[in-house]
């Protein structure tokens, strides 16, 4: 805009007031939604969807939990508080085995576990006919 008068330069700097209004609106807008994506439940709520939807790594990371959980399991069931630096670190090698085994082995666990299971159930459920 080429400015030639008073009429002009009344445009033209009411024109750029405006312009300046949008743009602080739009600021604020993009920082009100970028200080709601960091809180804690929302970074966690997104990364679930990203993980949900990428193909493959729900099983990876579900092994990777279970692993880590038996893993944690494991060293307190057989340490319980350890207060010696020697029982800390055989515990967390303890830890960390376990974990791997598990990680790595978790199909044929999990299929050991199911036909423990069904054997349990099953043996149970005929020894409940056998009395009747």
């Amino acid at each position: 805009m080429e400015i030639k008068n008073l009429v002009d330069l009344k445009a033209a700097i009411l024109e750029l007031q405006d312009r300046e209004l949008r743009e602080k609106q739009q600021l604020m807008r993009n920082f009100h939604g970028f200080t709601e994506s960091m809180k804690p439940m929302n970074l966690i709520k997104s990364t679930y969807n990203k993980v949900k939807e990428t193909p493959g790594i729900t099983g990876t990371v579900l092994k990777a939990a279970a692993g880590v959980g038996v893993g944690l399991l494991s060293k307190k069931l057989l340490l319980g508080k350890s207060p010696g630096f020697i029982r800390k670190m055989i515990g967390s090698a303890i830890q960390m085995g376990v974990t791997g085994l598990v990680a790595k082995k978790s199909n044929t666990i999990q299929s050991s576990g199911a036909q423990i299971l069904k054997n349990l159930f099953r043996s149970k459920v005929k020894d409940h006919i056998r009395q009747v």
